[in-house]
């Protein structure tokens, strides 16, 4: 629950997070072009003022006499502006001031004023006044007659209702920004419910199907990842409880193989322990039963064992260089007697100057006995198995054909399964063919079963030609 809580704090977190970077970037972005928008537009009026007068100084008759025409350039210019204006002269004292009289004569060092005329060009400068931290743009536009400067015509304007104006867009941004981060905040914790709640089902049902109640259900409650997440984990209980069925029935089956030859054994022991037996056919015939139901009880557990060395995978395999006719020859010698007595014909076809084959020969005696006891346990009398071999390009194509019961066509997918008994041919005790499967897959080979109900089943096991 606290590691759900965290994640949904994560999400909200990140949508929050996200969300106030972005309208804080917006609000800066806007706030400076509106800064830059206000401030460049002064600066332009300003500039075009100043300029226009500097430049009409030389309509003046005495144009070199600053001081005496100082008072009267600063009468024009206020005229056409509401800004500060002062007549500077080109050592920086004060000819004139429409605001400041106490200036008047005063050397001033405005920056601006410095720079103008060092540079000889028009100049800006954006600050705060010494007494009233009044922040202020000023242009100083030097007047040059003949090549030199005679003096600048400074315009001074407040920035406090440009400031005032740009305060109140920033803070009008800033509630926008607010509303919209509420509006994202409330979303994003919908959205954290929607994708939380079904994480949350799927956690709890995970719980629950550990616990071992695999009939626990997911609900699917969206057709996205998490949706996918639930398809993926009701179709692994789905599975699980199959396979938990398919143990079930597979230990129920070895139980009753167990029980089955173990109580004949037990049966006859006592019976011969107990009686005085005069007849020997008699004796050798319980002999001989126990003797058989020790050999079914001894190629259980082998087969038991040989699943459990192959699904840990700590079998190895000792590998060898396999002739292949001769090899289905000595299969086909040892099956032989066996079809003979059903009335089976085992036939066998290999393919002329057949490759050799790489393989642990004893594992793959296994595979094909195995094989051809489940096709000779289904075949009727009268029937055949065919066993052949053949080169496929790289590989070698070994073939087990009968004409028996065949495989429904439910049961053919599975047959190769664990602990699966099918409900017609191949129904051993569910471990047979799973080994094979395992024991060719070692190899590096291909395992595949074809069947048509009633007419036959075909074994093709493909196997990789040994290299020359």
């Amino acid at each position: 629950m606290t590691e759900l809580k965290s994640v949904k704090g994560r999400l909200v977190g990140s949508y929050l997070i996200i969300i106030l970077l972005a309208v804080t970037i917006f609000t800066g972005i806007l706030v400076f072009l509106l800064r830059q928008y206000y401030y460049g537009d002064l600066e332009t009026i300003l500039s075009e003022q100043a300029q226009f007068a500097a430049n009409s100084y030389s309509n003046y008759t005495d144009i070199v006499n600053l001081d005496k025409n100082a008072k009267k350039l600063l009468d024009n210019i206020l005229v056409n502006t509401y800004a500060q204006v002062q007549i500077i002269d080109n050592d920086g004292y004060v000819l004139a001031d429409s605001e400041n009289s106490l200036l008047l004569g005063k050397k001033v060092d405005y920056p601006d004023v410095t720079n103008t005329l060092k540079s000889k060009n028009a100049t800006k400068w954006i600050g705060e006044l010494p007494l009233t931290s009044e922040r202020v743009l000023s242009i100083s536009q030097p007047i040059i007659i003949n090549g030199e400067i005679i003096g600048i015509v400074r315009l001074t304007s407040t920035l406090a209702e440009i400031d005032n104006i740009i305060l109140k867009m920033a803070l009008f941004f800033i509630v926008i920004g607010a509303v919209v981060v509420v509006i994202v905040l409330l979303v994003s914790i919908f959205l954290s419910i929607t994708i939380i709640k079904p994480v949350k089902e799927i956690t709890n049902a995970a719980e629950e199907i550990a616990l071992g109640r695999l009939e626990v259900r997911v609900p699917k409650r969206y057709d996205d990842e998490v949706g996918k997440l639930a398809d993926t984990l009701n179709y692994m209980a789905q599975e699980l409880s199959h396979h938990q069925k398919l143990k079930d029935d597979f230990v129920a089956s070895i139980s009753h193989e167990l029980r089955t030859p173990l109580t004949s054994i037990k049966g006859w022991a006592s019976t011969l322990n107990s009686s005085d037996f005069t007849d020997m056919d008699e004796i050798r015939e319980g002999l001989k039963i126990i003797e058989n139901e020790t050999d079914r009880l001894v190629l259980l557990v082998n087969e038991l064992l040989d699943f459990s060395k192959l699904a840990s995978k700590n079998t190895s395999l000792k590998i060898e260089d396999v002739k292949i006719e001769e090899f289905f020859c000595e299969i086909r010698n040892q099956m032989n007697p066996r079809a003979q007595r059903q009335g089976i014909k085992l036939n066998l076809e290999v393919e002329d100057d057949l490759d050799l084959i790489r393989a642990d020969r004893n594992r793959l005696k296994q595979v094909m006995i195995n094989i051809l006891d489940n096709s000779l346990k289904y075949t009727p009398e009268g029937g055949e198995i065919k066993i052949s071999a053949q080169s496929k390009k790289e590989e070698i194509l070994i073939s087990i054909e009968d004409t028996g019961v065949g495989i429904p066509e439910d049961d053919l997918h599975r047959v190769k399964e664990k602990f699966y008994k099918g409900r017609t041919s191949f129904s051993g005790n569910g471990l047979g063919l799973a080994i094979c499967d395992e024991i060719i897959r070692l190899h590096n080979g291909r395992f595949e079963i074809s069947s048509i109900l009633g007419e036959g089943t075909k074994v093709d096991i493909f196997l990789p030609a040994a290299a020359l």
